[in-house]
């Protein structure tokens, strides 16, 4: 497959964008060594350890939710299993500026398995804005208390994005698609998600994005003690910051932008440079523990 010109500058644009938020950090961390190097540090396995544990759940709730719009959709010819792993192989895709591969791969992964590219697309399109939209709830939770950590047309942005679930309701969602697919020159979809089955699908995104705050909580709690906030300071901060890195997609797997975000968000309690510290180690650990579900998810499909 051959790049465009203005795809490859989009992509170098993007490369060079989320370096530079690194550096920043980076810039950050190595300023405030000193507030890190005097922070007291309050290391526990234990709740480190159940952190990880919650953050493998959160990772297998979101691919079954995942695997629930696909059956929604009419895509019950592939076992639940399978279409878990192409969910997870997918999720390498966001590390690509842009997310399209993301997107792509779920589409080729699904029509090797003899599901439409555009089931597989719609099927996203539901678990993105579902996700998204659950995980701004609990940064609103987070804005009533903090409005003073992101510009307010940001924090408009975030409050706005759950209007956007409306538009999953089969009498918008229909029309809509029906639009976009024929734009593409492609059929329409035969099946709908039904208007119940979105309300049902909400709640279980809202179930995924309390285990990412409870997580989240439990790690940073592991690291900086009960300084650093509640679960809901602490977990809906990093909702905060997931959603504005989700927004700024041009970002790969949003780098730089959530854990900068995440960073000021914690410096309302700790000292900045434990904040940076705290947000890069927490990085860290969410891209291993979602390597080691991705990997339990690949094994799982293999099997006879």
């Amino acid at each position: 497959m051959t790049t465009s010109p203005r795809t490859g500058l989009r992509r170098r644009l993007s490369l060079v964008a989320a370096a530079l938020a690194v550096g920043f950090l980076a810039f950050a961390l190595a300023r405030g060594w000193s507030e890190v190097s005097r922070y007291d540090w309050n290391i526990d396995p234990m709740l480190a350890a159940a952190g990880v544990g919650v953050l493998l759940v959160f990772y297998v709730t979101s691919g079954l939710g995942y695997v629930a719009v696909m059956g929604a959709l009419g895509a019950e010819s592939l076992a639940p299993r399978r279409t878990l792993a192409i969910w997870g192989v997918s999720l390498l895709g966001r590390y690509v500026p842009g997310n399209a591969l993301m997107v792509l791969g779920r589409m080729e992964l699904g029509k090797d398995r003899g599901v439409s590219r555009r089931v597989s697309l719609a099927a996203t399109v539901y678990e993105q804005a579902l996700g998204l939209g659950l995980a701004c709830v609990g940064a609103a939770i987070y804005l009533a208390n903090h409005a003073n950590v992101i510009p307010s047309s940001a924090r408009w942005a975030v409050l706005a994005i759950p209007v956007g679930l409306v538009a999953l309701h089969p009498r918008i969602f229909g029309p809509l698609s029906q639009r976009v697919l024929g734009w593409a020159r492609r059929a329409p979809l035969t099946q709908l998600v039904p208007a119940r089955h979105v309300a049902a699908l909400a709640g279980w995104y809202a179930l995924t994005a309390t285990l990412l705050a409870t997580g989240v909580w439990l790690l940073v709690r592991s690291a900086a003690g009960a300084a650093a906030g509640g679960i809901v300071e602490v977990g809906g901060a990093f909702l905060l910051a997931f959603v504005i890195s989700m927004v700024a997609f041009i970002f790969p797997s949003g780098i730089g932008v959530r854990d900068g975000v995440f960073a000021a968000a914690l410096a309302q309690s700790i000292p900045i440079g434990a904040a940076v510290a705290v947000s890069v180690g927490v990085r860290l650990v969410l891209t291993l523990v979602e390597l080691v579900a991705i990997g339990a998810m690949v094994v799982a499909a293999r099997r006879p």
